[in-house]
């Protein structure tokens, strides 16, 4: 019987240290920054997406050099919601398709032609760009809906999102006709302990905690 009280002892006390585990409320548009060059984005947090998916240009010369457009304040917050806050909510675009349009590859034939690493650009909100290359953790055919496929690399990113730093797979995409260049799916808004307030826009000032930011 003692053995007995002890286990219940035990798993009450991990049932309720479990729900002890903060929830992070945010809204559904957040600022994000891509680290650890703190490229700022307007990010798009969707519970309904599985994975999380950011606008990159993929680049085949990988002798590119790094450009170099930093202004002095091209990655600010607060002149961010000045200048976009207004018009963040107006229009909806779709976002990454449904979930079953979307398959690892599973022809070893083409897995074996894929390149192991890929450099990409990013851009930030104020035009900061940034090269990156980065092992490619694995990729995924997206079916066309008017038959065919083509192919999606997913990278492995750091990224702080609303005030919570995150590490998780990321889809490199053409979001230029999305009406924001990064989608942050259930994926990483799970590990960074997010619920999304669909009532609520940048309810999180900064995109990265004291004292990093």
């Amino acid at each position: 019987m003692i053995w007995r009280a002890a286990l219940l002892f035990l798993v009450s006390g991990l049932t309720a240290s479990a729900s002890e585990q903060p929830i992070f409320t945010r809204g559904w548009i957040e600022h994000a920054r891509v680290m650890p060059d703190r490229l700022l984005m307007t990010a798009k947090l969707d519970s309904g997406a599985k994975t999380t998916s950011i606008h990159a240009e993929i680049l085949t010369d990988t002798t590119i050099p790094v450009p170099e457009t930093d202004a002095a304040d091209d990655d600010s917050e607060d002149e961010a919601m000045m200048l976009m806050g207004g018009q963040m909510i107006d229009g909806e675009a779709p976002d990454d398709p449904p979930e079953g349009e979307v398959e690892p590859l599973s022809e070893r034939a083409v897995q074996d032609m894929m390149p192991e690493t890929i450099t990409f650009k990013l851009t930030s909100r104020g035009g900061k760009e940034r090269i990156y290359t980065e092992p490619v953790t694995r990729w995924v055919s997206i079916r066309r809906r008017g038959g065919g496929y083509f192919v999606r690399p997913v990278v492995t990113l750091e990224l702080c999102v609303a005030g919570r730093r995150v590490k998780g797979e990321v889809n490199l995409a053409d979001r230029s006709g999305f009406n924001y260049p990064l989608l942050i799916g259930r994926n990483m808004l799970g590990d960074a302990a997010i619920t999304v307030d669909s009532r609520q826009i940048f309810a999180s000032k900064k995109a990265c905690p004291q004292p990093k930011d």
